[in-house]
This record gives structure tokens, sequence and C-alpha cells, in this order.
């Protein structure tokens, strides 16, 4: 008689959990199901199955025991069978998954080292995990190490290298945990699994034992799976296998094949396809069975698509289309929305785009519904993650502004609620405003520096004593994170020590609610093994922990909506809603790349026989397949992702090919999702006109503002009398304007003391002048030897006029001038006695003016400093101006250059007069309209000069008239 097999399959149409518990509740009775045992893929199959059995009640009921049989490539750890249980005692404790991590880690920089390829901790982490990976798909497999060798033959050299490293891993690997008294948690897995199908096949249970939901599976799983299907009250149950496609001989040879996987499964329980037979059982979530052949049609063997049967509707199943994926997440959300206005329907968006699945989210609050993401969050975007990398990034960066402040305003800094709170982002923003512009020194003494030593103008001294007294009393705390990140350690002490400064710096909050205790347990584990991996360098922390921190998902606590899910594609395994959303059909995103494997080329898997790497893309379309086979389905894709056009899915061009013209196409939920952000259209702002009284305007300007006013009005009118200023950067570099304030100090200094000419007091000046930058190592490095050359060349200068007859030199001489109750002030960089009159000149370190402009009267600075010197009104009698200069000092392969009316600019500068005279004008117009006058303030009325002047484009609302008739 032969051997009884009882291999069953639930087709793709029909709901798997519900069927699977209808079925079982009829072959097995309510009065036996206690006894039965059910074993299922992973922890999330046994919820679902739990919910059907629920569903399928209709009352109270006993339930079988379900345990996950362990996927190891879904970290489902192995069901406690009684049998393994037994069997406990006579193997060695499994190794712990960070401890493990921790114990590969070295092994791999050693590698990365011999070669000379140091790299950073988070690749080496990588690798590590690689590593174990393949570790794991060896021990599955049951690979023996010594094949490795064997399969060496003809390959690179690199290649060869890295295999003949991990054949030394391989077999080093075992011993070494051996001498830990323990044992890697696949192998024991392995070990107890082929133990328990021992039992089973000698003694077979007398309890009813059902498999269920597993679509592939490594040997030692489908050996137990095989003695199930053989025992007198035992079933194995698949999902979605196709009983009618003709290209079954094929498909093994196709691991992206969505049958691929059961196709390899039956092969190893050693099963004919003939010799499955049908569930019988159905539910209320069945779908139409036409489809689910269609789209398994659809996506069979390429070169069965010749005999695909004539295009014709899939009815319920509809494609959504959006531009970007802002607007797909509106699409999807509405489409959930929609169906709670039908009684007891349910919805659920399977994708495994997080970043999608996070939009969707949000966008469903708008109507106050909080949505079960059963994929989770990853710790490092939970907020207790959040806290402990900003903690690391702070102390990696030595405490640059950036990323200080990004940890002081994380929202689990400091107190919690209440006055406190407020009163802690105060001292915050005060301590903003101190850290703006050029970036202090490194570490938290140059913070201090600054706080002492705040930028001129950013706070009252009221507010300066209360943010020292602050800072004195958070510095330190903040010492114990400097002192932490100072050298390299070990991960474990790292760890140790950020726990302790998290919970100091939140008060102890960083700890509560679901992220909180999963970033605590997660911290506990790298203090309990951190200390056997490699010292860490302060640097790689931040990259380092963020990749642990993101490997570490936060489960949503329960009480969400009960009706809407979203599911990642582990987690919508043998899941069903009456409307499934299919998300993100993207090329890599669904299905995704297929995953490089660093440590064994896809030659050397093939010759040892493990499965090839787009085995995950056979399985990601066997989901798609199961998913798209619900009563209605929606799938959706975006046409561009952030950053570039996408890719459809082959998935999707699959099914637009088979249905042809009779693609059914969701139009009413992308014009709903658009209509529900729109607004009525709002006009426009015009160009700003400010006019306040003239009694309100500024009675006095500087010389270098006049041009301001004349050309883009708006913008003097928002600095001198909103009194606006916009923020300096926080930790800004030292640009153009702080060098040339350097030469002006500098300058100004050697000439006041008559010693420009002597090379030992430049020296001296220079080195006083830039030790307010002593922090700024570049500033003495390279701005010095620059600053020496403009030095050289004003100094060649001057003794080249004094040759020429110029005497007395001056500079920063200021003045003032008072016309139409309005006062002119100005302060010329140099004044220079000549043997017919003065000379103006001014320093440039950026653009000197064009001839145009100064034609035109809107670069009059130096005009308007000559009228003050001819009017006696420039700190000295009225004298004749002969002659203006721009001298522009760059210390660079041109040391500097000089503009001057006598040789150059004939256009604007012939008749030297004439231009003081255009400038008075310029002055006497912005006087008569502006200042004592009644003209509005209105924006960019000379645009084509005003590019330079931008600082107040937003305020002036730019973007909304400009180009406008």
């Amino acid at each position: 008689m032969a051997e009884r097999k009882a291999v069953f399959t639930i087709p793709a149409h029909r709901a798997f959990a519900d069927a699977l518990a209808a079925g079982m509740l009829g072959r097995i009775g309510r009065d036996d199901l206690p006894r039965a045992l059910l074993l299922l893929p992973n922890r999330r199959a046994v919820r679902a199955v739990t919910e059907a059995f629920v569903r399928a009640s209709g009352g109270a009921l006993l339930l079988p025991r379900m345990l996950p049989i362990g996927d190891v490539g879904e970290n489902e750890a192995l069901g406690l069978f009684d049998e393994a249980m037994a069997l406990e005692a006579e193997v060695q404790p499994a190794i712990a998954a960070f401890e493990r991590r921790m114990l590969l880690m070295p092994l791999v920089h050693r590698w990365q080292s011999l070669g000379g390829r140091a790299r950073s901790s988070v690749e080496t982490l990588r690798l590590a995990d690689a590593l174990a990976r393949t570790l794991d798909q060896l021990q599955l497999e049951g690979i023996d190490p010594a094949r490795l060798h064997e399969t060496m033959a003809e390959l690179g050299a690199h290649w060869e290298a890295t295999l003949k490293f991990v054949e030394v891993v391989v077999k080093a690997w075992p011993p070494q945990l051996a001498a830990r008294g323990l044992m890697d948690r696949v192998a024991r897995r392995q070990l107890l699994l082929a133990a328990i199908a021992r039992r089973w096949r000698g003694a077979p249970p007398a309890r009813p034992i059902v498999a269920a939901g597993m679509a592939s599976a490594d040997p030692a799983v489908a050996e137990v799976l095989a003695v199930i299907a053989g025992l007198p009250q035992g079933a194995v149950v698949l999902p979605g296998l196709d009983l009618d496609t003709a290209d079954w001989g094929e498909i093994g040879g196709f691991p992206a094949h969505p049958q691929c996987g059961l196709w390899h499964l039956l092969e190893r329980m050693s099963i004919a396809r003939e010799e499955v037979r049908l569930w019988d059982a159905d539910s209320a979530l069945d779908g139409p069975e036409p489809r689910a052949k269609a789209i398994g049609a659809a996506l069979s063997l390429a070169g069965s698509t010749a005999h695909w049967p004539p295009a014709g509707p899939l009815p319920g199943l509809r494609f959504a289309e959006a531009a970007n994926p802002a607007e797909e997440a509106g699409v999807i959300a509405l489409a959930m929305r929609r169906q709670l206005d039908t009684p007891g329907a349910t919805a659920a968006l399977v994708t495994p785009d997080r970043g999608l699945a996070r939009r969707v989210a949000a966008q469903l609050r708008r109507w106050e519904i909080e949505v079960d993401d059963s994929a989770g969050t990853p710790l490092a975007r939970a907020p207790a993650g959040t806290l402990l990398l900003a903690a690391l990034e702070a102390g990696a960066q030595r405490f640059a502004p950036g990323a200080l402040l990004a940890l002081l305003k994380h929202p689990l800094a400091g107190p919690g609620e209440g006055r406190a709170r407020l009163n802690w982002l105060d001292e915050v923003r005060r301590l903003d405003l101190a850290l703006r512009g050029v970036r202090p020194a490194a570490g938290l003494k140059g913070i201090a520096a600054r706080v002492k030593s705040p930028p001129q103008g950013t706070l009252p001294e009221s507010e300066r004593t209360q943010l020292a007294a602050w800072w004195k009393a958070l510095r330190p705390r903040l010492d114990a994170l400097e002192a932490l990140m100072a050298k390299p350690r070990a991960l474990g002490d790292f760890a140790d020590g950020l726990r302790a400064f998290s919970e100091d710096i939140s008060e102890g909050r960083a700890w509560e609610g679901a992220a909180g205790r999963a970033a605590s347990e997660t911290v506990a584990e790298m203090v309990q093994h951190g200390g056997i991996g490699l010292p860490i360098p302060p640097m790689d922390l931040p990259a380092l922990f963020g990749a642990m921190l993101d490997d570490v998902a936060v489960r949503p606590p329960f009480g969400k909506h009960p009706r809407l899910a979203i599911y990642g594609l582990l987690e919508a395994r043998l899941q069903r809603a009456d409307l499934m959303i299919l998300g993100g059909l993207n090329e890599g995103v669904w299905p995704g790349g297929d995953p490089f494997d660093p440590w064994i080329p896809p030659a050397i898997r093939r010759r040892l026989g493990l499965p090839e790497t787009e085995r995950a893309i056979g399985l990601a379309a066997h989901d798609f397949v199961l998913a798209a086979a619900a009563p209605q389905v929606l799938l959706t894709r975006a046409r561009r992702d952030a950053s570039a056009p996408t890719v459809a899915s082959r998935f999707w061009l699959r099914l637009l090919a088979f249905a042809g013209d009779h693609v059914a196409w969701e139009t009413d939920l992308p014009a709903l999702a658009a209509a529900l952000d729109a607004r009525e259209t709002v006009p426009p702002a015009e160009r700003p006109r400010p006019s306040p009284p003239a009694a309100d305007r500024p009675k006095q300007i500087s010389v270098t503002q006049v041009d301001r006013l004349l050309i883009d009005p708006y913008s003097f009118y928002a600095e001198k009398m909103l009194r606006l200023r916009p923020l300096d950067p926080l930790d800004a570099d030292l640009s153009a304007a702080e060098r040339g304030t350097i030469v002006h100090a500098v300058i100004e200094a050697l000439l006041g003391a008559g010693t420009l000419h002597d090379t030992a007091a430049r020296e001296a000046a220079i080195d006083a002048a830039i030790a307010v930058h002593a922090d700024q190592p570049l500033v003495a490095a390279l701005w010095k030897p620059r600053i020496v050359r403009m030095l050289d060349w004003v100094s060649e200068l001057m003794a080249a006029r004094a040759a020429g007859g110029w005497g007395e030199v001056r500079s920063e001489v200021e003045g003032d001038l008072e016309v139409s109750g309005v006062k002119l002030k100005g302060k010329a960089d140099i004044v220079q006695v000549g043997p017919g009159g003065l000379l103006i000149a001014d320093f440039k370190t950026g653009a000197v003016p064009r001839q145009a402009r100064l034609s035109d009267g809107l670069a009059s600075q130096l005009g308007l400093l000559a009228w003050l010197a001819e009017e006696g009104a420039l700190d000295g009698p009225a004298s004749r101006v002969v002659e203006v200069a721009y001298w522009k000092l760059s210390g660079g392969r041109e040391a500097g250059r000089e503009t001057t009316s006598a040789r150059h600019y004939k256009d604007a500068w012939a008749d030297l007069p004439a231009f003081i005279e255009t400038c008075r004008a310029a002055f006497r117009e912005a006087v008569g309209e502006y200042l004592a006058g009644s003209r509005p303030f209105e924006a960019k009325v000379k645009p084509e000069y005003a590019v330079h002047l931008q600082d107040y484009d937003h305020l002036a609302r730019l973007a909304e008239w400009w180009g406008r008739k």
C-alpha cells in the first residue's frame, strides 16, 4: 500500500487563514481542536490564523496550539515543540544574535586590513551581517565546508581570497562557539528539527498535526513537513500552489518565478504536484477565481506568454498611477477611508516601501484614524532612537553648533512639560543666537567661550547673564558625553556611557513607551555583548549605531483602527481584507533588487547548490499573487520618486500587457484626492509698496545705504524701519567678509602707528588681528600669507604715491553732513593728501562696481565721501578731491589692483566733479522722495542692480509677483 501523503493547497483566490481555520474545524472538529498542533511560518501568521478562528467559530472556541516553525530568513525562532523541549538539555544553547555580530566583526575587520582595505565600522558591520547570512545559508542547506575549496577553480584573485577567508571562518566558527559553550542558532535549529523528524517518523504522535502557510523551506523544515504529510493525523497545507500551469517542469530553473519556492519545497518533500489536493473550505474574503488564474498566467514564464489566453477584464482589479509618492499616498488613504463607509468592510495596504507606509498613515490622521502599521517603525526613526543618535552626533562632531542644538532641541532633552519645558526651550533659543556666525572652537570649551562672549548685538545683557547661568548648570552633563567620545572604546563601553547620558539629559524620559523600551533593550544588549568587539573610533559611532537601530522595529501598540491595516510583505503573508491595496509597485521596490552576496559569487552558489539570490524576488512575486487575488484590489505606483523617474514593477507591466485594452484605471480616487487638498484660487501678492508717514521715516543714512534705498527701497525699509536682520547661519565658515574686516583692522593699525613699511610691525599686527580666530587653523595657514601679500602691495603702492608727491595718509576717516533734515554719515578707508587735493580710496576684498552702475549714480559711496570731504564734513577742512579709487585686495597671484579715476573708468570718472554731482543728485533723490518725501518703499525698483540684495525677498513675496505684467 502506498504511503499516505496528506498535502493540500489553498488556491490563491481563497483567503488562506480563513480557509485553513474553516477546514480544520470541519476535519478535526471542535472537540479535538485543542489537542491539535498547528505549525505556521512566523508569529504574524499565528496572529492571523488566531483571528481567522475567531471569525470562523462564531462564539467561544478552544484553539489548537499554534507555533512558528521558524523561517530563519525572517528572524523567527523555532517554536517550542514538546519534542524539542525534551531535547533541549542535549544541545548547547544558541548564541545571541548581537553577540554573534560582535564576534564576527573582528574577523571581518582583520580580513579588511590584510589588503589595506580598512573601512568604516559600519561597513565592517554590514559585511559581518552578510557573512552571518552566508554561514546561515551554508548550515541551512547542509553544505560541507570542504566543498568551498573544491569550487575555487578559475576564480579571479579577489574572489579566491574572499572564498579562502570564508572557508577559514566556516571551519573555525563552530569550535569557537563550542569553546564558549554555545552553538549557532541555525545549527541548533537544524539539529532539533532533524531529531523531531526522526522521533515522529519512528513514533507518530496521536494528536492531529497540521503545517500550513510555507511557500518555501530549507531541507530540515522540508523533512519535517514530509514526515507530517505521512502521519496518520497529519496534513501539510501550501499557499497558492498552481495545479494547472503547463510549464511546471521548467519552473525550478527560474528562481524569480512566483511558484519556484513551492516547486523546490515539493522536490525536497519528494511530493509530485499531482499528489497535492485542494483544501476544501472557503470564506467570505475569497476573491474571484478567474482573476487569480489570470494573474498566475500573466506572471508565467516568458516563453509561455505566446500562449496567453485572449485578453479579458480582470474583475475587481484597478490600477492607479500617481505623479509622485505624496499623490500616491493621498489616493491610497482616500481608498482606505472610503472603505469605512461600508459597514464591516476592511482594507489593507501592502507595501515594502516604508516611506509610502508612513505617508499613508499621516494622511489618514486627517480623519483622526490611527492605522496599525504592523511592520513597525525603525528604532532609528523613533524618538528614543533619534535622541541616542543626536547625542552621538554631537559628541562625534565635538559639539559643533548644529549638532549640539539638534541634541538640546530634541523633544526628549530637558524637562518634559509645563513651564520648565518652556524655560528650557527659551535657553536653547538664546544659545542658538549666541552660536550664530563663524563656528566656535571645537569642543565644549569653544562653546563656553562663545556663551561668555556672544557676537555683538545678538543678545541683550540680561539674556547673556541668564544664558551663562543655564550653561553653567548644563555643562557637567555634556562634559560626561565629551569624555565618553574622547577616544576609541569597545561598543559596550560607549553604550553604557550613552545610556547614562541619555537618562540624565532626558531626566529619565528616554525609556518611556514602546520606543523607549526597545531602545533600552537594544542598549542593554550592546552593553552585555559589546565588550567582545572591536574598539570603535568615535567618528564611526553615529553611522554604526544608526545601522544597528535601523534593524530594530518598534511595533505599534494595540488599539489602532480594527478595520484598516498597513502591512509589510512579511506581515501580509496569509492576511486578507475586502480591499487589498498593493502600493509602491516600482522596480527595485516591489520586487526589490536582486540581493548581492559579497562573500560567495553567483557561480559558486550554483556549484554548491545554494538557493539563487533571485529566490527573494520569486517569494515577492508569490506574495503579490496572493494579495492580488483578494475580492477587491487596487494597484498603485508613482511615476517618480524624490530624485528621479521610476520604472514600473515587472508585475505591473505584466498585468497591463495581459489585460490589454481591458485595463480598469481608477480615475475617481486621484481626482478626489486632489480635490481634498485643492483650495480656491488665491490671488498672488502685489509688489509691496509700504508708505509710512514722513515723520516716521529715518532721518539718518550712511553712504553705503543710499544705493540700497534707490535700487531696492523695500529692502531698506525692512532693515531700517522694521529693524529686521537676517540671522547669520550656524557653524559658518570664515568668509571674505571676515577677511575684509581683518585687513581693514590691520591697515588701520599700521597707518595709525606709521609702521606700514615695517615688516616686523606688519607681522605683529596680522597676528593680533587673527588672534580672535585662533581656533580656526586655516586662518593662519591660508589667510595670513594672503594678507601679507596684500600689505606688501599696499606698501608698494603707498611708496609709489609718496614718490609722486602724495603726503599724509589717514584711514577710517569719519564724517557727516545734514541735508534737508537728513544726516548723511560716511567713513573713508583711505584719505591721502596730494599736490592738488585729496585721494579718497576704498578697499575691496570682493568685486569692484562696474562702470554702468557708477555712471547711473548707483555705486555712490566714493562720490558721496568726496562730497563730504569737499564740504569739510570728513573730519578735516574742506578740500578739493582730485582722485577716487578702489583698491581691490586679493592676496593671490595678483596681490592687489588699483582702479582709479586717474587712469580707469573713463566713461564714469573722466569728469570727476560730474561724477560727484551725479552721486549728490542720487542722494538728493533718496532724501527728497523717500526719507523726507512720501514715495512708497517699493520692492526691486531697479532689478538689474538688485541681484545681490536678496535678504528680504521672501518677506516681499517676490516669487508671487516677479515677472507678472
